[in-house]
Formats: C-alpha cells, sequence, structure tokens
C-alpha cells in the first residue's frame, strides 16, 4: 500500500513538474515580448505608453515563471523532503520556530548585500545533536533612473543563493575558526590565513582564527583529509564556521536552496537521489567534527 501511495504520489509530481516546464516557457515568451515592445517604443523615439506596455508584459512575463517554479518547488517539499530528511534526522521538525540557524551570526564571508532571508527551515536531531537546515538567500537592491521616463525605480538582485546548515555540536573548543575557499571573497574577510603545512588544504582554503595553536590542534591532518576528500564531491563553494560554544555552520554556495527542483528535467525518484545525496554530503561534513 505504502509503495501504491508513492508511485500515486510520484505521478502527480511528475505531472506538476511538467507543468511547470510548461509554465516556465510560457513566461519566457511573455517575457521575451515584452523586451520587443519596449525596444520597440524606444526606437520610436521613447513612445512611453509602449516602453510602460513592455515593461507591463516583461514584469508579467517573470511572474509567470516564478509562480510556475514556485508551486512545482513546494509540492516537491512536500512529497519528498519529509522522508529524506527522516532517514538522516530524528526527531524532524518542518518549519520550525523560532529559528536557530542565522546566517549573520557567522564569521563566514559573504558578498556584499542588503537583505539576507532563509526559507525552508528544517529541525531535528543527527546522532543526537540538534541540527537545522535552510535555504539562505542575499540580495542586493539599487535604485537606478530610467532615461527614457526619468522614473526611479527599485532593482533587486541576487547575489548569492546557498545551502546552509546549522548543528551543535554539544561541546565547547578553545577557539573560533573559519574555512573558506581561495577566490575573490579573500579581500572581504580582514584576518590573515594561517598556514597548516597541508599543502593541498592551504591552497584551496583560508583559513582563520584568534588562536593559531588552538585551531591546529581542532584541525588534525586526519580531520583535513577527510574536508579535503568532501571537497571533492561538493555540490558548490562551501564554506566552514565552528564557534567555541559547538555551533557548527556549513554553508555551500550552490546557487540553488535545498529540494531545488532546478529546471525540473528530473524525475521524482532522480530527485530524491539527488536530494538525499546533498544531505548526506553535509552530514558527512558533521561527521568529519564530530568529537572534535
Amino acid at each position: 500500500m505504502e509503495e501504491k501511495n508513492r508511485n500515486m504520489t510520484d505521478e502527480r509530481l511528475s505531472q506538476q513538474l511538467r507543468k511547470s516546464k510548461g509554465g516556465k516557457l510560457g513566461g519566457k515568451i511573455l517575457s521575451l515580448l515584452g523586451v520587443v515592445i519596449a525596444v520597440v517604443g524606444i526606437i520610436l523615439g521613447g513612445n512611453i505608453a509602449l516602453i510602460v506596455l513592455g515593461g507591463v508584459v516583461l514584469a508579467l512575463g517573470q511572474a509567470v515563471q516564478g509562480k510556475s517554479k514556485d508551486k512545482a518547488s513546494q509540492q516537491t517539499f512536500d512529497a519528498t523532503a519529509p522522508d529524506i530528511v527522516s532517514a538522516a534526522l530524528e526527531n524532524v521538525q518542518m518549519n520550525p520556530t523560532p529559528h536557530l540557524l542565522d546566517a549573520k551570526d557567522t564569521n563566514i564571508p559573504l558578498p556584499s548585500h542588503t537583505h539576507c532571508s532563509g526559507s525552508g527551515y528544517v529541525r531535528g536531531t543527527y546522532q543526537g545533536l540538534t541540527t537545522e537546515l535552510c535555504t539562505v538567500r542575499l540580495t542586493e537592491v539599487s535604485e537606478v533612473q530610467r532615461e527614457e521616463t526619468g522614473m526611479w525605480e527599485k532593482n533587486e538582485r541576487e547575489v548569492y543563493t546557498g545551502q546552509w546548515i546549522l548543528c551543535e555540536l554539544g561541546q565547547e573548543f578553545q577557539t573560533w575558526l573559519t574555512i573558506w575557499p581561495r577566490d575573490r571573497l579573500d579581500k572581504l574577510f580582514g584576518s590573515k590565513t594561517i598556514q597548516t603545512g597541508n599543502e593541498g588544504f592551504d591552497k584551496r582554503f583560508n583559513l582563520s582564527s584568534d588562536d593559531e595553536a588552538a585551531t591546529l590542534r581542532i584541525l588534525t591532518p586526519g580531520r583535513m583529509e577527510r574536508i579535503l576528500t568532501l571537497a571533492d564531491s561538493s555540490i558548490g563553494k562551501f564554506a566552514v564556521n565552528l564557534n567555541p560554544d559547538g555551533r557548527l555552520y556549513l554553508a555551500v554556495h550552490s546557487g540553488r536552496g535545498f529540494f531545488d527542483i532546478g529546471k525540473g528535467r528530473e524525475t521524482p525518484e532522480q530527485l530524491r537521489q539527488r536530494f538525499a545525496r546533498e544531505l548526506r554530503w553535509f552530514t558527512d561534513m558533521i561527521d568529519a567534527f564530530r568529537g572534535a
């Protein structure tokens, strides 16, 4: 009976995913039409009516795309997330309040942004440790003045989307430490990078702390090798923030959230496998720090 119910759920989910693809296509066509109308208005000497109409059609097209994906994403979350999370965590709570995970309460370097928001919160216990996951989005809001109309408009741009997990390790540490990839974000973090002596680790990651000796006692050679191994299977660039009170933050800049359907091309079973694989990566990283 359970297998039958799951197949029925998969059938409905497959239908919704197909509808989502169709809705996104229709939205793209509307968006393109809006751009064409606006361009024609500009070419005709700044025809305000056409420019405004083009903007309205473009906004409608984008809204159709977003609504279609949001509906499919929510149905996918409802149909898959509880089982997948329950296989990895115990005492699962969907959308718990208040939230434990706060991206602003970490030393993880992030792009410049105006707003920070979280969604899809799930809480449970992993190996007896309180754990919470969510999707973090950062947006930058700016005001631009349209030359053709002279009107000021707000422009919101997404600068970061990633999967985050907080795990309370239940033990205290002598210092905090933050690990993040070597790239353009280096300039956003003021502290000097600590050299571990592991050439592979030092080439791939920055390491910051206020106590170098204590940090190197935490990051044993074996632990660094485990981190490097997991780095090879990560779905995006990731950062780690370990706090003295035992709070461990893991953040993957994947460009998508947990249980994200992507372009909607995967079957429900393929989605389940991907979701489970992504969650397992996080629990494997938690294992690398448990008992540190």
